[in-house]
C-alpha cells in the first residue's frame, strides 16, 4: 500500500512539472514569435498592474454554423475509450476520469497531440469547439493576447480548473510579482474541487510567500472566486453548481486510521 501510495505520490509530483513547463514553454514560444512586433516598454502585453488577476469577461462563442472543421476529427475527446495508463492526469480512481473530462484536462491522446500542434491547429480547434485546444491556446497565448488570461479566468468560471492550473503556473515562473496571483488562482482551483492543487502549489511556490503576502493572496483568492461565481451568474442566469471534489485514490491503511 504504501509503494502504490508513494507512486501516486510521484505521479501528481509529475504532473505539476508537467503543467508548470508547458505553460512555461508556450509563454516563451509566443514571446519569441511576437517580442520583434512590440514596441519597447512591452506594447502587446497585457495592462493588468502586478499582483492583479485580469477580469474575466463573456466573450461570445462562435455558433455551429460558422465553426470550421476539427483539423484532428478522430482525436480522442473523453477518457471513455482510453486506458487510465495513458492517462498524464489521473491517480487511478475510477471516478476521477469523469471528473478530469467535465472540469477540462485533457486526456492522454489530447495531451500528446496539442503539446506538438502549431498555433494554427490549436486554434482551428478552438473555433471548432474544442475547450481544451482552447485552453491550450490560450495559455500559450499569456503575456502576447491581452486577452488570453481573461479568458482563461472565464472558462474557470466554468468549470475548466485546468485552465486555473495553467493560469497559475505561468504567473508563478513569469516574474516574482506574479507569484501571489499564482497562489490565489491555485487557491480557486482548490475551493473549486481540485484537491490536488494544493501539492502542485507548495511545489511552485513554497517558500516564496512570506506570511503576510499568504494572507494576501488567501484574501484575493476569495475576492476572485466570488467574481467567477458572478461571471457564471452573468452567463447562465442561475448559481453555479455545487462544487464537486475530485475523487483520488486513497490509501485503505489511512482510511481506517
Amino acid at each position: 500500500m504504501v509503494a502504490d501510495r508513494d507512486e501516486a505520490l510521484k505521479k501528481q509530483v509529475w504532473i505539476a512539472v508537467a503543467v508548470l513547463v508547458v505553460a512555461a514553454i508556450g509563454a516563451a514560444s509566443v514571446w519569441r514569435s511576437t517580442s520583434g512586433a512590440q514596441a519597447p516598454g512591452g506594447a502587446g502585453q497585457a495592462s493588468t498592474p502586478a499582483g492583479q488577476a485580469a477580469t474575466p469577461s463573456v466573450e461570445a462563442a462562435p455558433t455551429a454554423s460558422t465553426r470550421p472543421p476539427h483539423p484532428v476529427p478522430d482525436l480522442a475527446r473523453t477518457r471513455e475509450s482510453l486506458e487510465i495508463a495513458q492517462d498524464p492526469f489521473s491517480s487511478g480512481h475510477p471516478e476521477e476520469r469523469r471528473w478530469l473530462d467535465q472540469h477540462g484536462f485533457p486526456n492522454g491522446a489530447q495531451w500528446t497531440r496539442y503539446q506538438q500542434a502549431s498555433d494554427a491547429e490549436l486554434d482551428q480547434a478552438a473555433r471548432a469547439g474544442d475547450t481544451v485546444a482552447a485552453t491550450m491556446f490560450d495559455a500559450r497565448r499569456l503575456g502576447a493576447d491581452p486577452k488570453a488570461e481573461s479568458r482563461l479566468l472565464a472558462a474557470g468560471a466554468d468549470g475548466d480548473l485546468f485552465a486555473l492550473s495553467l493560469l497559475s503556473s505561468w504567473k508563478a515562473g513569469a516574474h516574482a510579482a506574479g507569484i501571489p496571483e499564482a497562489y490565489a488562482i491555485s487557491r480557486v482551483a482548490e475551493m473549486r474541487g481540485d484537491l490536488t492543487a494544493t501539492l502542485h502549489r507548495e511545489m511552485m511556490l513554497g517558500a516564496r510567500l512570506s506570511g503576510d503576502q499568504r494572507l494576501l493572496a488567501e484574501a484575493e483568492a476569495l475576492h476572485l472566486n466570488l467574481h467567477l461565481n458572478a461571471l457564471y451568474r452573468q452567463k447562465h442566469g442561475v448559481d453555479p453548481p455545487p462544487v464537486e471534489m475530485r475523487p483520488y485514490q486513497a490509501d485503505p491503511e489511512d482510511t481506517a486510521r
